[in-house]
């Protein structure tokens, strides 16, 4: 299992350092504010490599080298990340059409209810929750503006 964690590791440092170098390339601070739009993805990435860090310095101090059980690609678990990852696609897909408020809200709601919840009143309140948040701090505050998409660009 130690290898395991050393590589991925490895990978999210690698991948953090791309992350932080391309959010350099953004656009400079928003009107009014001093965060451009580069600041949070570089602060996330740096945040990533602090708890890939951790990751390899818990398996450098684990003892011994425990195997790990075999992934069993048939289990309900993987079942449901499939279907994640083809809701992902379809958010990208989405977003880039019709933009970024139908992707989210059609993303929150199908997210929730694979995980189980079962209450539509709780995915209508958490959806229009997160819209709102969104809109208030990064259209409203931080006067930036999101995708709006294809057809609605």
């Amino acid at each position: 299992m130690k290898k395991y964690d050393f590589g991925v590791s490895a990978l999210l440092i690698v991948l953090s350092l791309l992350l932080i170098r391309s959010s350099m390339t953004l656009g400079a601070a928003a009107t009014g504010t001093a965060m451009g739009s580069g600041v949070w993805p570089a602060m996330l990435g740096t945040l990533l490599i602090v708890l890939s860090v951790v990751l390899a310095v818990q398996a450098a101090l684990k003892k011994g080298d425990d195997e790990p059980a075999p992934i069993d690609f048939r289990s309900a678990g993987m079942k449901r990340m499939y279907i994640l990852f083809g809701l992902l696609l379809a958010f990208v897909a989405v977003l880039k059409l019709l933009g970024f408020y139908i992707a989210v809200a059609c993303l929150i709601p199908a997210v929730m209810r694979l995980l189980g919840e079962k209450r539509l009143w709780m995915d209508a309140a958490l959806t229009a929750g997160m819209l709102a948040f969104v809109h208030l701090v990064f259209v409203l505050l931080l006067d930036l503006k999101l995708p709006g998409g294809l057809l609605f660009g």
